[in-house]
């Protein structure tokens, strides 16, 4: 959006300050306030959609008052500068803290472009139409983008080489040993006969009058002297022992570490894949996992909304604008075309969820994500918390939800209404929570 929400309202004469730039400037204060609240608190992102998008939104709205409130801390004549409250101008602020919002913050861009998509189907802003649709592209490109980037499954799964860096080689330092010449003559001197310097330890035989005697005593003396002073050389040549547990430690945990990560890197390069698959299975199968029944034996609108829960459930928290249009074309082919134009009063469709056994699972979701229903806000709200506003009459309805009771709905309009709702209500749920079944 090349240019800001609220010159495009004074342009498009939706909003007017009389050539006052100095408000023009109030404007902005105010919204970039609300934009900084919205990052704080994302849960507010879908009531502030609906009631800027809703041009007979009451000036008594919680939203149109928190919205003026914020406004006279930048403005604070400004109720002198109106014969009544600014709805209009409140909403241009709305929207234009919406799109600062979205911009900074993904969660709040789900919000809004679930929420909005919704609210635009039934409002009458016909002179803010394009203004819409220029804020609503931009931020849903936004939104496709980041989704797409979790969803894209890639031609080639790159590894990193592992990371390992072995010990330094310790050079081996070579002994040197010395023998004993003169202890070791000794010793030989004494096996030769019996005038060796040890008396104790002479061969007592003489080689010319006894040489057999004398041969064998002194081959067994030298061979024992022998085999004592090379012993000695070995064992003292014997190298120390090694403690390769810790090199040999580092290397598991390098080779756990990449075998951890090309595991990653497989599973986030096949997660799209897989997601794909798994909707392609729940489509044919056409089986509620929250109803344990098929959808084919349910009501056509119970279907629906259960079918709108079940792909929440399937889908991570940022998906592409497309599902929408799935779960749609899911819903139509539960039956026949004709038995797809049945159309319900959105009265009767909230009535049937708010009570019905079957929407149960429904009413548990969404009471997990909402607060109780106060000023404008989903159907959400009220499912979750049917003995809040009890039974709405027409005008209730439409204060409430900003569209009429009486409003016509097909099965698969009704499926992805509640369908964005929930994504709407997860993305800013407090708890970030997955939804407890």
């Amino acid at each position: 959006m090349d240019q800001e929400v609220l010159l495009q309202f004074l342009e498009a004469g939706a909003i007017d300050l009389k050539g006052d730039d100095s408000k023009l400037d109030k404007l902005r204060s105010t919204a970039k306030e609300l934009a900084t609240l919205l990052k704080k608190s994302p849960a507010k992102t879908a009531v502030f959609t609906m009631v800027a998008a809703d041009p007979r939104i009451e000036a008594t709205d919680p939203t149109i008052e928190e919205a003026m409130t914020t406004l006279r801390k930048q403005w604070e004549t400004v109720a002198n500068a109106f014969s009544g409250r600014p709805v209009a101008i409140l909403r241009a602020v709305l929207l234009d803290a919406l799109v600062q919002g979205s911009k900074a913050e993904d969660s709040v861009a789900v919000a809004f472009v679930s929420t909005a998509r919704n609210a635009l189907a039934y409002s009458e802003s016909s002179d803010e139409a394009l203004i819409w649709q220029a804020a609503l592209a931009e931020i849903e490109t936004k939104v496709d983008a980041r989704a797409e980037a979790e969803w894209n499954t890639p031609e080639m799964i790159t590894v990193v080489s592992l990371e390992y860096t072995p010990p330094d080689v310790v050079a081996a330092k070579p002994k040197v040993l010395a023998v004993d010449q003169a202890e070791l003559s000794a010793k030989i001197l004494n096996a030769t006969g019996p005038w060796g310097s040890n008396s104790s330890d002479r061969n007592q035989y003489q080689v010319h009058n006894q040489p057999q005697q004398w041969t064998q005593e002194f081959s067994n003396r030298l061979s024992a002297i022998l085999a004592a002073e090379f012993g000695s050389v070995v064992k003292a040549l014997a190298p120390a022992p090694v403690d390769l547990s810790g090199p040999l430690t580092s290397l598991s945990q390098a080779v756990a570490e990449h075998v951890e990560g090309a595991l990653a890197s497989f599973s986030g390069a096949t997660a799209g894949l897989q997601r794909r698959t798994n909707l392609l299975w729940w489509k044919e199968a056409l089986y509620s996992p929250s109803a344990h029944r098929s959808y084919r034996d349910l009501d056509p609108f119970d279907a629906a909304a259960l079918m709108a829960l079940d792909l929440h459930d399937l889908l991570p928290t940022y998906s592409p604008a497309s599902v929408s249009a799935f779960l749609a074309e899911a819903i139509r082919g539960l039956a026949e075309d004709s038995d797809q134009t049945v159309e319900r009063d959105a009265e009767s469709l909230l009535r049937a969820a708010r009570t019905g056994d079957t929407m149960q699972p429904l009413r548990a979701a969404a009471a997990q994500y909402l607060t109780a229903p106060t000023g404008r806000g989903p159907l959400l709200a009220l499912i979750g918390y049917p003995a809040e506003h009890g039974v709405l009459d027409g005008i209730g309805f439409r204060q409430f939800a900003g569209i009429d009771s009486a409003t016509r709905l097909t099965p698969s309009t009704w499926g992805t209404y509640l369908f964005r709702e929930l994504q709407s209500a997860r993305v800013t749920s407090p708890a970030k929570k997955p939804r407890k079944k």
